[in-house]
């Protein structure tokens, strides 16, 4: 008698390494995200900065004038 698929050597472990490789990628995608994308989440804090500081120099020359 045939056994069904589910119960061969051959589905667990394509089975297994799928599993082993989700876990591996969700464990190394964060230090992954730190590394390579991190300019992207800074990129909208730096331009607030450059318009803080433009504000201030502005202002400043504003203030020599007084």
């Amino acid at each position: 008698m045939k056994k069904p698929f589910y119960k061969l050597k051959r589905f667990y472990i394509p089975c297994g390494l799928l599993i082993a490789l989700i876990i591996f990628i969700s464990l190394a995608y964060r230090p992954l995200e730190l590394i390579f994308w991190d300019k992207y989440y800074y990129e909208k804090e730096n331009q607030i900065r450059k318009e803080i500081s433009k504000l201030f120099w502005s202002n400043e020359e504003e203030f020599k004038k007084v």
